[in-house]
């Protein structure tokens, strides 16, 4: 019992450690992409007479939270099903060979 818990332990710290560098390249990524400015393009139905607004800055602030907070979450929640379910196939394993 003791090798489980401790194998469940290192899958859910690995799952949770991908999780978060993930989350830090995405949250990095979005800040990079949302501090750029852009200018959107809206047609009107009179020929050759284009609107346009510029937007300077985006708030994103709690999409990156949410990436740096979540996917850590995300990963040990993964890690841990994925523990759950090797567990259960080795344990199926063992009782078909016994057999």
């Amino acid at each position: 019992m003791k090798a489980q818990r401790r194998s469940t332990t290192v899958t859910v710290l690995v799952f949770a450690g991908f999780g978060l560098v993930c989350g830090l390249v995405g949250a990095a990524v979005l800040w990079w992409y949302v501090s750029q400015p852009f200018t959107i393009y809206t047609a009107s139905y009179q020929p050759h007479n284009l609107q346009s607004f510029h937007i300077e800055t985006v708030s994103v602030t709690r999409f990156i939270i949410g990436m740096i907070i979540g996917g850590p979450l995300f990963g040990a929640a993964v890690g841990a099903l994925v523990s759950v379910t090797g567990w259960n196939l080795v344990r199926r394993e063992r009782t078909l060979d016994s057999h």
